[in-house]
């Protein structure tokens, strides 16, 4: 004889045969809508069918699944931690979609158009919290209000009643300053803000008190009596659940049961419903509990809502299914994007350390450009073997050079010295040696850049090299040569000491050539650099260097800080309970879009006053393109940065990917080094990068004056317009496919 519920009335079984395929009890399919289930739909707030869910493949977090939650009841759905109560609860809200089977929310199905799952029509305790840290509580309340289509007046109401029923903290205190009590306590007032018609809390009373976990008992008893509401609450504390009208009990993703909690005891007979529940976790062969005692369940919560008087009752409920069907049905996308667009800037500016970064950042890392890059070595020695006149009397030898203008010839003594005094200080600090050997010493132990060495006849052989240029003797030239040998461990110092010696040393030479009335052109090599076509002949490296730092930093900025975005929302909670409230995830996305590109924007103003008004980097080209550059740059870097926020799961594989993927941007975009210095494969890898045809264009804009036409300037705007639509595609996608 089949077990009996506490009227004598026996229960239904559901075999596992007849749950396969998603059928009812009588085999039909549920797809077929006969009169009898559409009946069921519409009297019970959730039906599943046969749900399977997995996440690996070898075993499913749901596993055919059967549960049926009638209207204005409190359900209880009980099972230990990691069996899929969370799982199952996402799916019923429209989150997360089940494998196989089917589930009805609400006379429909989640998701479907006018069926209002995910929408304002129920209301969602996540386990985790679920709200932004930078919150305060009336921010939080207000923010749920709105995506739910509440004006604020309604809002402003129903905090002050949710306030003393939940006692919550000061209105202006912030989420991310409170205990884990109030937190909990605030995530559940936001559920209940809007008053939906379906209510799911997720382990609601963790980390409450007694008191005030009995005293959210008792309301969630009073809405579901006297508004309809239900109310589908889960926890692995067994015996709190003992107040729901209905409860499920779960394991290892099945539902071993579902009947009231007295049903329980008496057909288990025990005297707890942790015993109830281990003698079904023990069963061999456990059946599942059919819908006599739900029914029961909710005739009894009829029979309570009957005492109550008829017509103010039935006022009160037309009044909150007109409001609840304003809510499902009218809340509009201008309205939740709005609500977005408030979180976001509530975010941005209570993120004290984020402000610093957005604003400071910028301005260390240009002004480190400013005083690092680009200036002439300094605090340098090099090593002299003067072997004509040694020290030269510690600059007190400045040499001689006198003209004969009766023999018309000119005449030199210790002009060694003439050339260290014309050098002085200015290029490097000179430091006198006897001999190489310890020269080469001190090189070795990294205190000088290099030698200069004059041989001991210096003056006499240049002098008979001049006076007879054309029959000048081997042994004059080489003795009028002065030998400098370099340190070029260092390249860009020795480089830097190659040029300013060589470039001095033309001066002073065409000096005493004056003096000795000898043309200047008789100094002169048969080459001569004219005025440069575009940018000047004086501009350093840090002008090259200029246009591919900018978009480098803006591209840097941008990632950084829109890389952890999606993935805070996500692991907060507040972008999967923002969903359930009916919100989407384009509108999500869109919304931190416009947030991150108005601080694009900011910084791309920022750092072009500090280049070209405080750094006065001159620019022959349009202002307003090399602003569109620079934006695009950024907003490239703001997309890549949502697209590692979407493919990572945590903050430390995001870091690592915008970590990893920034130094060959450095290394290989061409913006420390000319990609013609590169070799053929790996120059059309650096053509691949983001930004080094836009740095390339940004070169041309700026020092050649080029316009948007230029193919320079075209290529690099598509380029960066390439990256940002597809990389916006990649995050939609990996969006939807996270659902």
């Amino acid at each position: 004889m089949p077990p009996r519920n506490r009227k004598g009335q026996p229960f239904f079984y559901r075999s596992s045969w007849s749950m396969k395929m998603g059928k009812d009890l009588k085999g039909r399919s549920l797809n077929e809508q006969s009169s009898p289930l559409r009946k069921m739909v519409q009297q019970n707030a959730v039906i599943v069918r046969n749900a399977v869910k997995f996440y690996v493949s070898e075993k499913p977090i749901l596993d055919g699944l059967n549960m049926t939650v009638p209207k204005g009841t409190i359900y209880g759905l009980l099972g230990a931690s990691g069996c899929g109560k969370t799982t199952l609860l996402s799916c019923i809200v429209g989150v997360k979609h089940i494998d196989t089977g089917e589930i009805w929310v609400l006379g429909g199905k989640p998701g479907q158009p006018g069926s209002g799952i995910p929408g304002p029509r129920v209301g969602y305790m996540p386990q985790e919290l679920g709200l932004v840290g930078e919150f305060s509580v009336s921010g939080a309340l207000y923010y749920f209000g709105r995506i739910n289509g509440l004006e604020d007046e309604e809002i402003e109401t129903k905090q002050k009643f949710l306030s003393e029923l939940l006692q919550l903290p000061p209105a202006n205190r912030l989420i991310k300053n409170m205990s884990g009590g109030q937190q909990r306590r605030v995530s559940f007032a936001a559920a209940l803000i809007h008053s939906p018609e379906f209510l799911i809390l997720d382990e609601p009373t963790v980390g409450l008190d007694p008191i005030l976990s009995n005293n959210i008992w008792i309301y969630l008893t009073k809405i579901a009596r006297e508004e309809g509401i239900t109310v589908l609450i889960t926890t692995h504390y067994i015996q709190e659940a003992k107040d729901s009208h209905v409860i499920g009990l779960m394991r290892s993703g099945k539902l071993l049961a579902e009947s009231s909690p007295q049903e329980l005891l008496e057909r288990f007979q025990c005297s707890s419903l942790e015993e109830a529940f281990l003698g079904l976790c023990q069963a061999k062969n456990t059946t599942m509990i059919a819908n006599a005692s739900v029914v029961e369940a909710t005739k009894d919560t009829e029979d309570d809502a009957s005492h109550q008087d008829e017509d103010s009752y039935k006022q009160m409920k037309g009044r909150i299914a007109e409001y609840r069907a304003k809510l499902a049905y009218n809340v509009s996308a201008s309205r939740r994007f709005k609500a977005l667009m408030g979180k976001n800037v509530i975010q941005f500016v209570r993120f004290y350390s984020g402000i610093i970064f957005a604003v400071i950042f910028p301005l260390l890392e240009t002004g480190s450009f400013f005083i690092g890059v680009g200036g002439d070595p300094r605090d340098l020695k090099i090593g002299i073997i003067n072997r004509e006149a040694g020290n030269c009397d510690y600059g007190n030898n400045i040499g001689n050079v006198w003209y004969d203008e009766e023999n018309f010839t000119c005449h030199f003594g210790n002009l060694s010295c003439r050339f260290l005094y014309e050098y002085g200080d200015s290029i490097a600090e000179q430091k006198f040696y006897d001999d190489m050997s310890d020269a080469t010493h001190d090189i070795r132990d990294g205190e000088l850049v290099g030698v200069m060495s004059f041989h001991h006849n210096f003056s006499e052989a240049l002098q008979r090299r001049i006076a007879d240029i054309m029959n000048a003797k081997a042994k004059d030239i080489i003795s009028s040569e002065i030998d400098v040998f370099l340190d070029m461990g260092d390249m860009r110092i020795g480089q830097y000491m190659e040029k300013k010696l060589y470039k001095r040393f033309i001066e002073i030479y065409e000096k005493v050539l004056k003096e000795c009335k000898y043309p200047p052109k008789f100094n002169k090599i048969p080459i001569r650099f004219e005025d440069a076509i575009y940018s000047d002949m004086e501009d350093g490296y840090d002008y090259f260097l200029a246009p591919g730092f900018i978009l480098i930093l803006l591209f840097f900025l941008a990632t950084t800080v829109s890389t952890s975005l999606i993935i805070t929302d996500r692991s907060e909670g507040v972008w999967d309970r923002s969903l359930v409230q009916g919100v989407k995830n384009r509108e999500i996305l869109f919304a931190h879009i416009l947030t991150q590109t108005t601080l694009v924007m900011i910084h791309v103003i920022l750092i072009m006053i500090l280049f070209f008004p405080i750094w006065d980097l001159d620019c022959e080209g349009s202002y307003v393109l090399v602003f569109l550059i620079m934006f695009l740059s950024g907003l490239t870097g703001l997309m890549y940065g949502f697209f590692i926020s979407v493919a990572c799961k945590d903050h430390t594989m995001a870091n690592y990917a915008s970590t990893g993927s920034f130094f060959p941007l450095i290394l290989i975009s061409g913006s420390i080094w000319p990609i013609e210095g590169m070799s053929d494969v790996l120059r059309y890898f650096s053509y691949c990068m983001p930004t080094t045809l836009p740095a390339i264009g940004l070169r041309a804009v700026i020092f050649k004056g080029f316009a948007l036409d230029e193919e320079e300037v075209f290529t690099g705007v598509l380029v960066s317009c390439a990256y940002i639509s597809v990389l916006f595609i990649f995050v939609l996608i990996g969006l939807k496919s996270k659902s």
